[in-house]
C-alpha cells in the first residue's frame, strides 16, 4: 500500500496584494545578501559563511519600514537561508547551473498571525 504525504497547500486567503509584494521583496534583498555571504574554497567547493551576527544585522535592516509582524522577516531569512544551502549541496555536487532565484510570490503564514 502506497502512502501519500501533502508538504504543502493553499488556502484561498483574502491577503493584503501589498504584504505580498512586500513580503517579495524582502526575500529578494535577503537573498542578495546572504548570497553576499557564500565563499568558494580553493578545491572550487563553496559554503556558507553567515553568522549570527550576520543574521542580527540582515534582520535590522529589514525591519526597517516594515509595518507587518516581525515574523514575516524571519520567516524570509529562514527560507532563503534554506533555498541557499540547498542550492550549495547541489552546487558542490556539480548539479547547479545557476545561483537561486526568487521567482513566486508566496507568503508563509503562522497559524497564531492569521485571523
Amino acid at each position: 500500500m502506497r502512502e501519500e504525504a501533502i508538504k504543502a497547500y493553499r488556502i484561498p486567503v483574502e491577503a493584503p496584494i501589498d504584504l505580498i509584494e512586500a513580503y517579495f521583496e524582502v526575500r529578494k534583498k535577503a537573498l542578495r545578501e546572504v548570497l553576499d555571504h557564500v565563499a568558494y574554497s580553493k578545491t572550487g567547493k563553496i559554503h556558507l559563511n553567515f553568522k549570527a551576527d550576520d543574521r542580527r544585522k540582515l534582520r535590522s535592516v529589514l525591519l526597517r519600514d516594515w509595518r507587518y509582524s516581525k515574523h514575516y522577516i524571519d520567516s524570509a531569512i529562514n527560507s532563503v537561508i534554506g533555498l541557499v544551502k540547498g542550492w550549495i549541496r547541489l552546487y558542490n555536487r556539480g548539479k547547479a547551473r545557476y545561483k537561486p532565484k526568487i521567482t513566486r510570490k508566496t507568503v508563509y503564514i503562522k497559524n497564531t498571525l492569521l485571523s
